[in-house]
Formats: C-alpha cells, sequence, structure tokens
C-alpha cells in the first residue's frame, strides 16, 4: 500500500485512542486539549475558504514544536502526523461525500445519572480554526457569520455567560444546531472555492 492510500483509511478504535491520548498529554495551554476540540478544528480546516498546510496547522495542535508535544523522534512525529492526516482525509470526504453520515466528536458529562451533551471543546477547536484564515472567513460579512451561529456562543465567556441566562432546552436546542451549522458553514465555501477537493481515494467513516 503506498503511502496516499495509506492517507485515506478512517481511524480504527485503536487508533482514536492512540490519537486521543497523545492529545491528553500535551502540556502546553496552547495545544488542543482532546480529540473533540481536534475534531472541531479539523472540520473548519476542511470547511473553510482556503487551504490551509498542515504545516501550519500542525504545530497548532501540540502547541509548539514537536520536541515540545513529547515526540521523541521523527517516526513519532510521523505516526501522529499521519492518524491526524488520515482523520481530516475521511472527515473531508464524509462532509462533502456523505454530509447525513457527520457525527462530530462531542462530549457528554454524566450528572445524577443523566447525560449532558458538551460541545464546547469542539467549538473551540472549530473556532482556532477559523482564526487561521479569519479575514477570509469574514469577508462576505453576516452571511457566514449566520451560518456559524450558535458555534461561537460555546467558546468565550461572553457566550458561556448568555448561555447561563436560558433554560436548559434552549440550551440544548443551540446544541442541536452546531452540527447543523457545520454543515452549512462547509456547503457555503463548497460553492466558492475552486480548489476544493475530495482527497482521492479517501473513504467514509
Amino acid at each position: 500500500m503506498n503511502l496516499q492510500d495509506e492517507l485515506n483509511i478512517p481511524l480504527d478504535d485503536f487508533e482514536y485512542d492512540e490519537l486521543e491520548s497523545f492529545l491528553l498529554m500535551l502540556e502546553s495551554p496552547e495545544a488542543l486539549l482532546n480529540m473533540s476540540e481536534f475534531d472541531g478544528f479539523i472540520t473548519a480546516l476542511v470547511s473553510g475558504p482556503d487551504a490551509v498546510p498542515p504545516g501550519e496547522w500542525l504545530p497548532l495542535v501540540w502547541g509548539g514544536d514537536a520536541g515540545a508535544a513529547g515526540l521523541e523522534s521523527p517516526e513519532d512525529v510521523e505516526r501522529i502526523g499521519r492518524l491526524m492526516i488520515r482523520h481530516l482525509n475521511t472527515t473531508a470526504l464524509t462532509l462533502a461525500e456523505d454530509p447525513e453520515a457527520f457525527e462530530p466528536w462531542f462530549m457528554e458529562n454524566e450528572v445524577d445519572g443523566r447525560v449532558f451533551l458538551v460541545v464546547d471543546d469542539w467549538c473551540i477547536g472549530y473556532m482556532r480554526a477559523v482564526m487561521l484564515r479569519q479575514a477570509q472567513w469574514e469577508k462576505n460579512g453576516t452571511d457566514v457569520v449566520e451560518l456559524l451561529s450558535p458555534i461561537p456562543l460555546f467558546t468565550s465567556d461572553e457566550g458561556w455567560a448568555l448561555l447561563d441566562q436560558l433554560a436548559d432546552r434552549h440550551v440544548e436546542y443551540l446544541q442541536n444546531q452546531v452540527a447543523a451549522a457545520a454543515l452549512d458553514a462547509h456547503a457555503y465555501w463548497r460553492g466558492r472555492r475552486q480548489d476544493f477537493q475530495v482527497p482521492e481515494g479517501a473513504r467514509v467513516h
């Protein structure tokens, strides 16, 4: 199997766990914290107005250079980098070819036997990727701002303060709109980018 074919294979459960474990051990305050934040980050990367090369976004994942991330050898860097690229390629294909199968990597929190959806980390990761090309995302004014709503609500002190004033059912409604907002943003930019390409040979989750 050549490298390109390998980079288009969806991660299996073991590889998801490996990538999650890597993210959880990162110590930099600038790093992505977990798989949910990384998934949101990747989703925005493959959905936006411009392609962002791995050399630009990979250091943002681990909050600095590879050495600071605890990767002890070039082989470790290559291994983790390939897992991330594979998840990116799979996400790109899912959004482009089978959007109904798109399932953001949201977290859950159980309190007194009740399970609550947690979208904050995912939304933070998404908006961090948006900030890489903020001017391009915002160049069409309110169109994209409206499309992204309510994702930014779950990423800032101001947004959380507003959410605290809402009834639980209203917060849950907004949480359930996050995936739809991501799909709308992807469709919006896909229709406007001339270089929007699905990774050849990539497979859906």
